[in-house]
């Protein structure tokens, strides 16, 4: 790979973890995609979402035949429009957003509540919210028209917006739905959405789902799907009927592509939504508690912490929610959750309740591969992806380089001895596709001669046979480094614009700074033996370094030298796959 102030590519590491996290959903070849599919992030709305531990339920016989029996005819009975059905739960009066929201501390509430301060969120009595990481509103035709501009300038960084609400009619889309999600496209506001459901039977959660699918399609969402369950008049069935419902709808939603998730307050998460199909991890939790702080007591990514947020460009009052990384959060035990707060501390006499954008990164960051969906990072730092995308199929392996030359890496699909190039960081087929080498060969990516595009090197043994273009036919260049067996990372270790190889032993790197044979010019110990390496250009100044990779941590190194890290990061979940690279 390339390094003046390109892309890396994070090498051969992690790619034998590729089983560990598959998404659901069918996979797609890198070059069948005719349309880009759509974006999606890690973020929870008002809805949650699990995964059903059994298998999709059909309306078909055993037989395969295409039987029709009375259960599926009085389902799709149901399915019809619920023109005389409006809002009803804890937080709305028949249709209508309740003024006295569920839970409000008697405390008096602090000047910049809800508000960034000297670089951490507070909450309505003063004190830092753990963990939260990105602020954002959830909207709905409620709220009438949004100045979304006026939205943006107040440090909103995300929305969850209500496509609609119950089966699939176009009677029953928001009103505003198409207005919001233009202007957040337009703004360049990330964003997700929630559907409020009324399903009761498998069928009408099914009709919900299509509601939804029927509306994105063609939309680039940064964001879950969530479904909201709250409505009273589903309050009564069973938790295991709740669980199917959920599990109809994520599994319709996902299958198509897109990340799902759950919406629901703090007493149906604790004593409706109890049914296991709740547990499943790969299911975003949005969970509402009106209160100083969340006290459910399991991880769950979005806080909705009040109905009465005030942010510029909306009248009236809002939802406020914020993404949260539980890493950071210190969880609550079962005995905590009183609403009200005793002596609040005395406002900061220098707040800061505007938020300071982050300066755009200029080195290597991550990005994390769950099946064949991508999820990238801009930044070295907590919160949710930037950009979610799918490509390939799921047990593709991948290799990370710029391409073309333009100063951002992208993903090749290798299958076999053919390799499917992208050129950008998007769904569709391939731009680029060469057939170089053996089935059998180890591939590395890197910009061997320093014009500023990575192409391959096959590795067979300790003999490496460089690529200097995207051409098939022989090898440019050939030399012997190492051992056999030695593991090996590519990267720029000095600066000159051109990559070479490192041979690790153990927690030993060997560094050589040409590509030829001999012994290694740099040899530092650094991490254990059993972590997993990334490799970057982390701080942009033009020479790679390693990272270790524990779990989720990122240990960061800007210097080919022994010592601590000098950063580290959370990002992601435990058994990602994690690449680096350049990605804008």
């Amino acid at each position: 790979m390339k390094r003046k102030n390109k892309g890396i590519m994070a090498g051969l590491i992690g790619i034998s973890m590729l089983t560990g996290s598959i998404l659901t959903g069918m996979p797609v070849q890198a070059e069948d995609i005719t349309e880009p599919l759509p974006i999606q992030e890690e973020t929870v709305q008002n809805e949650e979402t699990q995964e059903s531990t059994g298998q999709n339920e059909v309306t078909q016989g055993d037989s395969g035949q295409n039987e029709v029996t009375q259960e599926d005819t009085a389902q799709e009975e149901n399915v019809q429009e619920q023109t005389d059905i409006q809002e009803n739960s804890w937080r709305y009066q028949e249709g209508e957003l309740k003024q006295t929201p569920q839970y409000r501390s008697r405390a008096a509430e602090y000047p910049y509540a809800w508000k960034k301060v000297d670089g951490v969120y507070m909450n309505s009595v003063g004190k830092p919210i753990e963990g939260a990481v990105k602020k954002g509103i959830d909207v709905s035709e409620h709220q009438a028209k949004v100045d979304w501009e006026k939205v943006k300038a107040d440090g909103i960084e995300f929305a969850i917006i209500r496509c609609g609400y119950g089966n699939n009619f176009e009677s029953q889309d928001d009103k505003q739905w198409l207005t919001n999600v233009s202007e957040c496209e337009r703004l360049g506001i990330p964003y997700g959405v929630y559907i409020y459901s009324y399903a009761k039977t498998e069928a009408e959660a099914k009709s919900e789902a299509e509601h939804v699918l029927r509306l994105i399609s063609g939309r680039n969402l940064a964001y879950p799907v969530y479904f909201d369950m709250e409505d009273k008049s589903t309050a009564n069935l069973s938790s295991e009927v709740k669980g199917k419902l959920a599990k109809t709808f994520c599994d319709t939603i996902s299958s198509a592509g897109y990340s799902v998730g759950i919406y629901a307050n703090l007493n149906w998460w604790t004593t409706m939504l109890t049914d296991p199909v709740f547990e499943n991890t790969s299911w975003s939790k949005w969970i509402a508690q009106y209160n100083t702080t969340c006290d459910y007591g399991e991880d769950y990514d979005i806080w909705q912490c009040t109905s009465s947020g005030k942010i510029d460009g909306i009248k009236g009052t809002v939802d406020l929610n914020f993404w949260m990384d539980m890493d950071a959060v210190d969880k609550p035990d079962g005995n905590q959750g009183g609403n009200e707060q005793v002596n609040p501390p005395a406002p900061s006499p220098t707040p800061t309740p505007t938020p300071t954008p982050p300066a755009e990164p200029s080195g290597a960051t991550l990005v994390v591969r769950r099946g064949n969906e991508y999820h990238f990072k801009y930044t070295l730092s907590n919160g949710p992806a930037d950009l979610i995308i799918r490509y390939g199929y799921a047990n593709d392996e991948i290799l990370v380089g710029d391409w073309n030359g333009d100063g951002v890496d992208t993903l090749c699909v290798r299958r076999g001895n053919q390799y499917h190039f992208k050129n950008s960081l998007s769904s569709g087929p391939a731009d680029v596709i060469v057939t170089y080498g053996r089935t059998g060969d180890k591939v590395m990516a890197g910009d061997w001669n320093g014009d500023g595009i990575d192409t391959l090197c096959v590795r067979r043994g300790n003999e490496y046979h460089f690529k200097n273009s995207l051409k098939g036919g022989g090898a440019d260049k050939i030399i012997k480094y190492g051992r056999t067996g030695d593991s090996v990372l590519s990267g720029d270790w000095n600066g000159d614009g051109v990559d070479t190889l490192c041979v690790r032993r153990g927690n030993t790197y060997y560094f050589k700074n040409t590509l030829s044979n001999g012994v290694a010019d740099t040899t530092i110990p650094y991490g254990y033996t059993s972590d997993s390496i990334l490799v970057g250009d982390w701080n942009g100044n033009g020479s790679d370094t390693l990272c270790v990779r524990r779990g989720n941590q990122y240990h960061i190194k800007n210097s080919i030298k022994s010592g601590p890290a000098d950063k580290i990061v959370t990002y992601g979940r435990t058994n990602d796959v994690t690449y680096a690279g350049k990605w804008k």
